[in-house]
């Protein structure tokens, strides 16, 4: 007999009723388990469809006779309802009801979503691996490429100082082959002063640069030898060149000479290593002295105080080796006090 007092009191108390049901047919349980969350997901994503509709799908609902504010009203109203069911699983699952069947399912999606957590995982910790391996590849070519730029400035700045030194070194020599520089002065002062100007151009540089000390060195003694200058085509004796070289000049170019080639002020450390240019700076000072002061032979008196204070050197030389000497004092002279500075 129906009663209309408990179909009331089941409307109230709809989860009462479901319980009531579940008694007389076990295995509800497990079918709402299984069903309802689906069930739920699905109706969540067309009323969320609906309500994103646009104008030109309004108006096709309009046409197939579909109220949309009404299906969208609906909808809601069944969302609610199963979630009313959904309290009412929590109840069931609760009161420990559900049969094993729904609970293996269960303990099945637990699995496999723990799975995939794991998968996850694994990928992330393998793409973290990938990106550590490319991120030392890289630092590996930035320092590979580095080194090669550091090379190819380092190229570049040694071309720049030799095409610099070259010019220079073409540049003065050009001047002196002319007869625009030291032409007032004998052979000797001419080959000191040009050394001179040379190792203080970026010639000087390129050796303090690339540690080479023979490639300029070389050419300018070669240059110097082939040029048009009288050069003596046989041994002399060191001090008859000493004293051809004062005796040559006038005493204004004397005096000049002796001051561009002093020694007297320079240390002990720098004129042990120029006992030629000492030999010459000394000759002139003497060759400078009024008569009475001067000696008889200024270039026999430097040499000998060369040799006794400075250095022994040679009593005897040739063109070649007096330039070679020459310009080798000059140079080393020049970097020992760039090193310095």
């Amino acid at each position: 007999m129906y009663n209309s007092n408990s179909s009331i009191e089941n409307t109230k108390h709809p989860a009462r009723s479901l319980d009531q049901l579940q008694r007389r047919v076990p295995v509800i349980g497990d079918k709402a388990v299984i069903d309802l969350i689906n069930g739920i997901q699905v109706n969540r994503d067309i009323l969320r469809y609906r309500r994103t509709r646009g104008i030109i799908g309004q108006i096709l609902d309009n046409v197939n006779g579909n109220d949309r504010q009404r299906q969208i009203l609906l909808d809601g109203n069944l969302i609610a309802g199963q979630e009313i069911l959904h309290h009412w699983v929590l109840e069931v699952v609760n009161s420990l009801r559900v049969s094993q069947v729904a609970l293996g399912v269960t303990q099945q999606s637990l699995l496999e979503t723990r799975q995939a957590v794991r998968t996850i995982k694994q990928q992330v910790l393998r793409h973290e691996r990938d990106l550590n391996t490319l991120v030392q590849g890289l630092s590996e070519l930035q320092e590979q490429l580095n080194s090669r730029f550091n090379e190819i400035e380092k190229r570049i700045h040694q071309l720049e100082i030799r095409v610099s030194a070259n010019e220079d070194l073409d540049r003065i020599f050009r001047a002196w082959t002319a007869g625009q520089t030291y032409s007032q002065f004998p052979w000797t002062i001419q080959i000191v002063l040009l050394a001179k100007e040379i190792f203080s151009s970026p010639v000087l540089n390129y050796e303090l640069d690339t540690r080479d000390r023979v490639k300029y060195r070389t050419l300018l003694v070669n240059k110097i030898l082939s040029s048009s200058l009288d050069l003596p085509k046989h041994f002399f004796n060191h001090t008859d060149l000493l004293e051809y070289t004062w005796k040559q000049m006038s005493d204004r170019d004397r005096s000049m000479a002796h001051a561009l080639l002093e020694v007297h002020s320079l240390p002990r450390h720098r004129l042990l290593n120029i006992p030629v240019l000492f030999t010459l700076g000394k000759t002139l000072e003497l060759a400078t002295l009024t008569d009475e002061a001067r000696p008889d032979n200024p270039g026999h008196s430097a040499f000998a105080l060369c040799r006794t204070q400075i250095d022994s050197i040679s009593h005897t030389t040739d063109s070649q080796q007096f330039i070679t000497t020459v310009i080798d004092e000059i140079a080393n002279d020049h970097l020992s006090i760039m090193l310095r500075g």
